[in-house]
């Protein structure tokens, strides 16, 4: 089991659309702060909107950073430490100038999100490791059971860049995972949606120290399926309940 302390850290925190509900980033930091979280890495879900034009792209793309400078004056209020991180996605023709170590300080990858498969998903994601080396950034990567999000289809990224920490979220597939902190001392992983088995095979391997407090909240709200009403009291019970999870399980 954790150190309560851990759970003051975050690694795996969204705002923004996602299906039908919206998560405003300030109710999202208050939510956390009220559970007792002093520093998390956020990302926008507003991300996961397939963009039809250039145009709605580049609006998207404004969308999201307002959302994060949003969640950031909120956390400044509060005294919390945010690692904003850019999700990247190539269908939204994106690019790294933005990323400037100032505002975002970290990448999301969703390989299943926005067209990742070929070439251009491919250089972009070359850019994208380049820069964090270079900022210092982390890099959560979105994993499941599928070749396209597997954990083995970034090691060559592992491998080529050992100064940079990459955090496999949800740490699928578990013997993938293992394998491959075996190898690589950059690696990690995160507890949002980590199924059980998976967690404690990684932990009896000798690796719990590699795992990072992570909740893919507010997405947890979402699945509870308790109703449609997204305010401050919900998102603090929903974290609250998922804390008080992990610590029974």
């Amino acid at each position: 089991m954790k150190d309560p302390d851990t759970f003051a850290f975050d690694c795996h925190v969204h705002f923004g659309q996602y299906y039908h509900l919206y998560y405003r980033p300030s109710l999202v930091i208050k939510a956390l702060h009220k559970s007792g979280v002093r520093r998390a890495w956020v990302s926008s879900t507003t991300a996961c909107i397939a963009p039809d034009s250039f145009e709605e792209a580049q609006y998207l793309s404004r969308h999201i950073d307002d959302e994060t400078e949003e969640a950031l004056a909120e956390a400044g209020k509060c005294g919390m430490t945010l690692v904003p991180l850019y999700w990247v996605v190539p269908k939204r023709y994106d690019t790294l100038d933005k990323v400037d170590g100032v505002k975002y300080a970290g990448f999301k990858i969703h390989p299943k999100i926005g067209e990742w498969n070929g070439e251009s998903g491919n250089s972009l994601l070359y850019d994208i490791c380049t820069c964090a080396a270079r900022e210092r950034f982390p890099i959560l990567i979105h994993t499941g059971v599928d070749t396209i999000d597997a954990p083995s289809r970034f090691e060559t990224c592992f491998a080529d860049f050992p100064d940079v920490k990459f955090v496999l979220a949800h740490c699928r597939i578990s013997h993938d995972v293992i394998r491959l902190f075996e190898k690589y001392g950059n690696l990690f992983g995160d507890t949002a949606f980590c199924p059980l088995a998976n967690y404690e095979q990684i932990c009896r391997a000798g690796f719990e120290s590699r795992m990072l407090w992570g909740t893919d909240f507010p997405i947890t709200h979402w699945y509870d399926r308790t109703g449609d009403r997204v305010t401050l009291s919900a998102l603090t019970k929903n974290y609250q309940n998922t804390l008080y999870r992990f610590k029974s399980g």
